[in-house]
């Protein structure tokens, strides 16, 4: 009860101290993503829940987001009420980047640069995937807020640091395991930190200990306890460092080929920025510092992609890449409270206002690519509609090859933005831009459900090597048909 008491204490007085910092940050987001928003389409999975209102979560054991959407939905079948899950989003990553900064404050006051560096967590862009998420979002963002809440009680005893950190650690495993590297993360930064103002080794290495503990019980919890089976498993103890390797060169990879040139510019200053910073502020021996900096940053680079490196899921979504933001708002952060020229947190200054000018990029590039959707979408339903074989009450199985691609609008957006278009490079994962049309479960699912087509249904039969005769052949499609099987075979 005491905790609880001090727990609540402390809010109110947080809220009090950084009430302006929170709207400041919240207009930040919401400002960024109008255009995901005002755009308004069903990304991925929200296609099936608009339809059908199911929750479909547990697969990946997710209880916490099971439950919640109940509550924010108010009742077990969902509908869209978009804007509101994604309103909720921006104000817990606001929450959550105001909490992050406060963290790292020390001495100082939460200011007009320390906000810009952890807009970083939202702006940066491998959170637009969770944003554009009209039923997910709200879940996804609790995740980071949960992971950094333990740290708010790091100057309290070590079992009520540790019980909130297993807590929390196991509602984030609950809710977006994706989040899974930021807690360490975090605990690293403020580890290098704590060394390099002079705080015991002894003192450092024991809250480490703590939280590395706390993360692999809570993982640990969760995997053999919580986890549903779904296929993925662990890499055995002679797998798990070369699976590990090779799967963050690929993330990395993948993040060189994301990022536009002038970010990639910028992240380099960003790093060194960090490093000299370290270099300037240590109070321990200067070589031994910049050592400890470079250590950090080669470790944060690591764990920010928390779990996903030793699990066999072959998984290099944007939104799975979401920790590299975490890792980017840490590096700004400390630059923001620890620089007092004007020049490096212009640097920060730059990238962030190079990824809010993307958010609005991407947000009307989804507009551009639901429009050639529909579009490439009503040309397929138009031909149907003329087809004598359609006439029937007999059920057609109707099979998708292929996909539309991109819009042309987007393939011209991609040549200053990469990520729009990670087509060229597929070991890179989902694209953050879904063609919406296409073969696949969600590629196939507007025409089979949207459309009230009538007498036709999805297949997992494979017709495309049959050749079956072509009954329609234009510019943009080929329907092939026999008996009661359809195969579109897109352009």
């Amino acid at each position: 009860m005491k905790i609880i008491y001090r727990f609540r204490n402390r809010c109110k007085e947080w809220c009090l101290e950084n009430k302006k910092q929170f709207l400041f940050l919240l207009t930040i987001y919401l400002l960024a993503f109008t255009s995901i928003i005002r755009a308004n389409v069903a990304y991925v999975d929200d296609i099936g829940r608009t339809y059908a209102g199911y929750h479909g979560w547990l697969d990946w054991s997710r209880y916490g987001t099971e439950a919640l959407a109940t509550l924010v939905h108010a009742g077990w079948h969902l509908t869209d009420i978009s804007p509101l899950p994604q309103i909720i989003a921006c104000i817990i990553m606001a929450v959550g980047g105001i909490l992050l900064a406060d963290i790292f404050k020390g001495e100082n006051k939460i200011g007009l640069w320390s906000i810009l560096a952890v807009s970083m967590t939202a702006l940066g862009p491998y959170f637009l995937g969770m944003i554009s998420y009209k039923f997910d979002s709200p879940y996804m963002a609790l995740s980071f807020l949960i992971s950094i809440l333990p740290f708010c009680f790091r100057r309290e005893s070590k079992k009520v640091f540790a019980g909130i950190s297993v807590i929390c650690l196991l509602m984030m495993c609950m809710t977006y395991q994706a989040s899974s590297g930021i807690y360490p993360l975090i605990a690293v930064f403020l580890a290098l930190e704590s060394i390099i103002k002079g705080e015991k080794v002894k003192k450092v290495i024991g809250f480490l200990g703590i939280s590395a503990v706390c993360y692999l019980v809570s993982l640990g919890v969760f995997w053999i306890f919580l986890m549903r089976e779904n296929g993925v498993t662990m890499f055995s103890a002679a797998q798990v460092i070369p699976n590990a390797v090779r799967k963050y060169a690929v993330f990395y990879e993948a993040i060189y080929h994301d990022f536009a040139k002038p970010w990639l510019v910028l992240l380099v200053f960003l790093i060194l920025f960090f490093l000299l910073y370290v270099y300037k502020t240590t109070e321990i021996n200067k070589v031994v510092g910049i050592l400890l900096g470079i250590v950090t940053v080669i470790i944060g680079s690591v764990f920010c992609f928390g779990a996903f490196l030793f699990i066999s899921r072959e998984a290099y979504d944007t939104r799975v890449m979401y920790g590299f933001n975490i890792l980017l708002a840490l590096l700004a952060v400390f630059i923001s409270y620890n620089a007092k020229c004007w020049f490096p947190k212009m640097a920060c200054a730059g990238l962030v206002w190079s990824f809010f000018v993307f958010s609005l990029t991407y947000g009307n590039a989804l507009v551009q690519q639901q429009r050639y959707a529909d579009y490439r979408l009503d040309l397929v339903a138009a031909d149907l509609n003329g087809l004598e074989v359609m006439r029937t009450d007999e059920v057609k199985e109707i099979q998708v090859v292929g996909d539309i691609g991109l819009s042309p609008v987007i393939i011209s957006m991609a040549e200053d933005y990469p990520i729009l278009n990670r087509m060229d490079y597929t070991r890179a994962g989902e694209e953050l831009i879904i063609p919406g049309f296409g073969e696949g479960i969600w590629g196939e699912y507007r025409l089979l459900h949207y459309l009230k087509i009538p007498n036709i249904k999805g297949t997992s039969k494979d017709y495309a090597p049959l050749d079956m005769p072509v009954i329609k052949d234009t510019m943009y499609h080929t329907i092939r048909g026999e008996e009661n099987c359809i195969v579109i075979e897109l352009r």
